[in-house]
This record gives C-alpha cells, structure tokens and sequence, in this order.
C-alpha cells in the first residue's frame, strides 16, 4: 500500500527527472513567433530593471488588449536584460514555470480528492494519486511545445496563475466546510487569475472551470455557517463573469473574422470536433509522429459527412458532455475531468478564428483526463482487485510517457533537429516541407560541387509541400530562391503562380513569411543570377494588390521594396512612396521613419527629411536610437550649413 511518504517521494523524484529529461534541449533556438515577440522586438530588449525598461517591457506587445499580455512580456524583457537573448535562459525560465506548474497540480488534485471526501483530511492513498497526476502532466510529452518554445512562457506563466487561483478557491471553500475562515482564500482567486489574464488570455476560463468544479467535485462541500457568503461568491466569481463573457461576445462580431483564414467558421467549428478526440487520444496513447508545431496537413471538415469521422466525432463528443452532466452526482470524478477538458478548450478549441491544431492548448485542460487516468489505475481497479496489475501499467505508462518526452526533447535541441524530424512526421505538412527545404537551402553553397544532393531534397521537400497544398506560396518562393541558388533563372511558370498566389487568397502569417520578400531584394544586391526586374517588381505589386495583409505584413512588403527601389533600380521616387507606405500601414515603426529620413536625404531634401526625423524621435525608446538619431541630424545640418 501507498504511503504518504512514498507519494512525497514519487513527486520529488518527477522533479528531477523532469528536470534533468528537458535539459537537453534548453540550449535549443529561437523559433517562429519568438522572433515577433522577442528576438525583433526591440521594446522587449531592456538593458536594466530599472522602472522606466521594466514600464518599456510591460508595453512591449504588438497586440492591443486583451491580447497584448503584458505580464508574459515583461518576463521577456526580465530574460533580456538579466542574460541577453541567450535562449537558454528564456527556455530554463519556462522549466522552472512547469515545474512551479507540477507542483500545483499536485496541490489541486489533492484539494479535487478533499472535495471529493467532502472536506475531510487526505488519506495517504489520495496523497498518492495527486503525486502520480502531477508526475504523470510533468512528464507528458504533449506539452514540451510549451516548455521549449520560448514565446509558450504565455501559457505558462497563465496556467501557473490559474492552477494557482483554482487551489485558493478550492481550500477556501474546504476550510469553511470545516468551520474555519475562508472567505480571503476564495476572493484570493480573483487577483491569481487577473494575473493569469495578463500572461495570456485563458484565464478568463476560471469561471467556467469553478462552474464545473462546483457542479462535480465540490458538490458535496458545505457552506456551513457562511453559506450566504458562498452564495455571494458564485454570484461575483462564476455567474456575473459567465453573463459578462457572454454579453462581450454577442456585441464584438469582429471576434469572428476570418479575413485571412483559409477556412471558415462552420469549417472550424466542425474541424474541433475531431480535434478535441485528437487531443484525448494524443493524452492517453502519445505518438511521437504526431506531435509537432505544424499540424496544417490535418483535413478540414467541410460538411458534416465530410469526412465522416467528422459527424461520429461530433456525436460522440455531444454523447460524453451529456453523460458527464448527467452523472455529476453518481460518478463526479468521470464528470469533472470531462467537463474540466471541455472548458478548458472553450476559449482555443471553439469558434474564434484560430489555428485549428496547437498542443499548448491542453497545457490546463489535460488535468482532467490524466487526473481520470491515475485515479481508475490507482483507486478504481483496487476496487475491482486488480491493484497489482493497474500499478505495473501506471509505470509503464510514466516510463513511456517519459522516454517519449525524452525524444522529443532532443528534436528540439537543434534547429536542424527541430526541423527535419518535423517534415519526417507530417510529410504532408506544408508548412514542415518548407522549413525543412528552407534549412537545405540555407546551407548551399553555389561554388561546391557537392551542393546537388542538398538542392535535390529541398527541391522534393518543395514539391512535397506544394502537392499537399498547390497553392502554398512559402514553397513557391523556395523554389524561385532555390533555382537562384543554383545560378539558375527561375521557371517562368513557377514565378506566374507565385504571383497569382500572393495576389488572391488568403496571406495570413501562416501563409507567407515576409521575410521572403526582404531575401529577394538582398539577393538582387548580390552576384549571380537575378531575377528580371519586371518580375521582380511584379511578384511584389501582385502583393500589394491582396487586400487580406495585416497591417505588419503590409508595412514589411512595403519597406522590403522601398529597399529594392533605394538600392537596386535606383528610383528614389518610387522608394520615397514606399517608405511612406510602410509608416502609413504601421506608423509606430520607429525603424520605417528612419528608413523614410534616409531616402529623403538621398534625395536632397533636408528639410523634410528633419521633419520625418522628428516623428521619429517621439518613437525612440533607448539611448542607441537616440544616438543614431543625433548623429543624422548633425550631418543634416552640417550639410545645410556648407
């Protein structure tokens, strides 16, 4: 039998090995978003923590609110100033949240079993159940995407602060069960979450998760003499926030836009249902091959019946919500981790215009089925004498769990790893296809010989992406950069649907990276084979003409052929139009007005070139700007003065 003290040591011991498991790959690289939220973005980049950087990072976002998750960037901005843009650090900051994380699932699932008795103390059994839950969510390899992926500190410094607030809710609500004050550990949920809210925008979900917690689990809790007082809770924490959630959403339609989506939201409401079974099935059976960032080759259901899987998964997922609401009372473990996985999906996993597929999504929501899956090996199949076996599966299961999440680490340690282990298991991902090619590409070099090999697996990577997705522009962009490569002129036929894709269809940054653009005028400056100015010219005015940009795409297509005119075809007029438009699309830009001073100085027009270095100036946020920025206006105004 379980001790207390086995159940103590069983948690210690996930600990460290989840500790010494994600080693590995903290040295791993910057990916993706990490480049728009920190390593390019220059307000994160704090020199002290002095009030006025530590205010530069808190306002750091690119994002109006509520999306702008100041508390997340100010952590960015902490990392930077105490070590730079060393990815280590940044990624050791997130092992110490999900480690702070374990042990407050930990805490919570011991509240969840003191709920369950109705207050009463823990046995030394239900010490062990918490311990192995939190053991097992530690060490699960659905979440190294939020470990590793440095930008993922949003969804860990946001479900740190949610377990956090649920646990203070939850003991509040145990210790007026049993007689004692109370009532500041359930108002304490409120600031917890708040902070949650500020990390990231999940934790908005803490009223419905006490929802279900209340209808399940904390069903058989007394409110003893402050009931009145409890009422009021569920009146100020639970229904006032739903009926405010509620009301946001009815009167915010834009909530809704899928302007730049390739797909819409019947196709996303019908696509969760499957992904929500998914989820479950990569919670309970990982598979290695299944995970990764990019999930674009999983297909969307565009009808009901189509695919089929679609209208059982819809079934099947209506069936269990009605079981686990009908069954709150008779069976409130089973109810509770299915309605605490739902709601933790109502936010990422419903109708908004997100991606369809991100395993960070289950970092919170996969408390409820890991917890159901310790408690039926430990306590459930001890009822059905079947203890001796249920524990040799739960080991298994941890080892398993484990050396998955070992493996995945180390395709994260690398990006050469990260990369190619992706195309290797989404094959038919266009997104893994072309960052993969992207990387072989990177590595060619046009003077050795041995280059062929490298050029003829990004070119089948290329193709690859491009017959899953015949309109995938990342993969036409690399075929035209990779013909370049070779000192070869890109096939016409190719450069013709590169623009008719960038100039119709959706161009959202899953679409397109706009660092394309910025690559093809720098290898214009170059030696070598260049593309013809007229299709040159012409791939950017089809990109231009798309309506569908946001307004940082836009300003970054804008500024890339404002170089091209500037240092290339050696129009300044058309360059002085273009870095007007990149201000225009984004005016906050502090480096798009200096690029505007420096065309007008080019053309000889000091004096609204010092008007444009004004606007400028009121965009200046550190010394180094401001420096470049006196160091232009005296060569303006020597300049003037000769």
């Amino acid at each position: 039998m379980p001790t207390l003290k086995h159940g103590k040591l069983i948690l210690l011991l996930a600990l460290l090995v989840t500790a010494f498991v994600y080693a590995g790959g903290l040295n791993g690289p910057f990916l993706f978003d990490d480049q728009i939220h920190i390593t390019q973005n220059r307000w994160v980049k704090i020199d002290s923590l002095s009030w006025p950087d530590l205010a530069q990072a808190w306002q750091s976002s690119f994002s109006a609110f509520p999306s702008n998750r100041p508390l997340a960037q100010l952590s960015f901005g902490v990392n930077h100033a105490l070590s730079g843009l060393d990815p280590w650090a940044f990624k050791a900051t997130n092992l110490a949240i999900h480690l702070l994380s374990g042990l407050l699932v930990y805490v919570f699932i011991r509240l969840v079993l003191r709920a369950l008795a109705g207050g009463t103390p823990l046995s030394q059994r239900d010490t062990f159940v918490a311990a192995a839950v939190a053991a097992v969510w530690l060490l699960h390899p659905i979440h190294v995407s939020t470990v590793l992926y440095a930008v993922q500190r949003m969804t860990g410094l946001s479900t740190l602060f949610t377990l956090a607030a649920l646990s203070s809710y939850f003991l509040g609500r145990i210790r007026i069960a049993g007689g004692r004050p109370g009532a500041l550990w359930i108002l304490g949920a409120i600031p917890l979450a708040v902070l949650g809210f500020l990390a990231k925008e999940i934790a908005v979900l803490l009223p419905l998760l006490l929802l279900v917690s209340e209808l399940t689990v904390l069903r058989g809790v007394s409110a003893g003499h402050q009931r009145r007082f409890v009422h009021a809770a569920w009146i100020l924490m639970i229904a006032l926030p739903l009926l405010a959630g509620t009301a946001y959403f009815f009167t915010h339609p834009g909530l809704l836009n899928y302007d730049g989506r390739p797909f819409s939201l019947e196709e996303r409401a019908l696509t969760q249902t499957r992904i929500l079974w998914l989820y479950v099935r990569w919670l309970f059976v990982p598979d290695i091959s299944a995970f990764g960032l990019f999930h674009d080759d999983i297909a969307l259901s565009t009808g009901l019946t189509t695919p089929i899987s679609t209208l059982i998964s819809a079934v099947a997922l209506l069936g269990i919500t009605l079981a686990a609401l009908l069954a709150h009372r008779r069976l409130p473990v089973f109810s509770f981790a299915v309605l605490f996985f739902l709601a933790g999906h109502a936010l990422e996993s419903s109708v908004f215009p997100l991606e369809m597929v991100f395993e960070h999504r289950n970092y919170l929501p996969s408390v409820g089925p890991l917890f159901l899956l310790a408690y039926l090996v430990i306590v459930s199949a001890r009822g059905l004498k079947m203890a001796n076996a249920a524990r040799v599966l739960g080991v298994l299961l941890l080892l398993s769990y484990t050396a998955a999440t070992y493996i995945r680490v180390n395709n994260w340690s690398s990006l050469s790893n990260f990369l190619l282990s992706s195309a290797e298991n989404h094959p038919r991902s266009p997104r893994a296809n072309f960052m993969a090619a992207q990387l072989l590409i990177s590595s060619l070099d046009r003077t050795n010989s041995d280059s062929q090999p490298l050029a003829t697996a990004a070119r089948t990577f290329l193709n690859n992406g491009l017959s899953n997705d015949p309109r995938c522009i990342n993969c036409l962009f690399g075929l035209v950069v990779l013909d370049l490569h070779m000192d070869r002129q890109p096939d016409a036929a190719t450069v013709q649907r590169l623009r008719e894709a960038l100039g119709s269809g959706p161009v959202g940054a899953t679409e397109v990276s706009i660092s394309q653009f910025s690559y093809l005028v720098k290898w214009q400056q170059g030696k070598g084979v260049k593309l013809p100015p007229r299709e040159l010219e012409a791939i950017f005015d089809a990109a231009l003409a798309n309506p569908g940009w946001n307004h940082t795409g836009r300003a970054g297509i804008e500024a890339a052929y404002r170089e091209y005119h500037e240092k290339v075809s050696g129009n300044l007029d058309a360059a002085l139009i273009h870095a007007r438009a990149a201000i225009h699309a984004w005016p906050d830009q502090w480096s798009y007005h200096m690029q505007l001073v420096q065309v007008l100085r080019k053309l000889g027009n000091d004096d609204a070139a010092l008007a444009a270095l004004e606007n400028a100036d009121r965009l200046a946020d550190n010394q180094k700007q401001q420096q470049q920025m006196a160091d232009v206006r005296a060569a303006i105004q020597r300049e003037q003065s000769k």
